[in-house]
């Protein structure tokens, strides 16, 4: 039995399906001969028993979280620099700038395997508060400052973000 989620018509709920499943032959298969929405591909495939870890929303909150310190350590790097530009080769290879593509790098692994199973459409909006984390991390680490605009600018992004999680917290109450 595979447990599968897609998005109503409107694409505003995530709904459960399980469906039988044979092993034996491909998904492409399988997919064709199943009714409407299994057949058209907007069904997201998971198995039951998935580690916690690998839970695509966690590994979407990872990327997110990894592309902002990834800024903010990119950020350091070419500021801990001086005297010579900060494209030559001894400063590209500094520790903060390293750090910086490590977690772009990591970050970019997670976001693949949360879009295996988040619809793209959700998972890009989602993404969005990477600004927010951006802003308030250069807040705290770098000392900038953030003004009363930026601010409610934050909070329109916080506010849009809710809209789009709170059909998925709807969903993950009923499993």
């Amino acid at each position: 039995m595979i447990r599968c989620y897609f998005f109503d018509d409107l694409g505003q709920e995530l709904v459960e399906h399980e469906v039988d499943w044979n092993w034996d032959r491909s998904m492409k298969e399988q997919r064709k001969e199943a009714p409407g929405f299994l057949s058209k591909g907007l069904a997201n495939w998971e198995v039951p028993g998935r580690s916690g870890f690998l839970n695509p929303y966690l590994q979407l909150f990872i990327s997110i979280v990894l592309t902002a310190a990834a800024q903010v350590f990119l950020k350091l790097g070419v500021d801990s620099q001086s005297g010579l530009p900060w494209y030559t080769l001894s400063n590209l290879f500094s520790f903060w700038v390293l750090a910086g593509v490590l977690a772009m790098l990591m970050s970019l692994l997670s976001w693949l395997y949360a879009l295996k199973s988040v619809p793209l459409v959700v998972a890009f909006n989602l993404a969005a508060t990477n600004h927010i984390m951006v802003a308030i991390g250069s807040w705290i680490f770098l000392g900038e400052e953030i003004s009363i605009r930026r601010w409610v600018g934050i909070s329109l992004i916080a506010l849009g973000a809710g809209f789009i999680a709170r059909p998925l917290a709807r969903v993950e109450e009923k499993i």
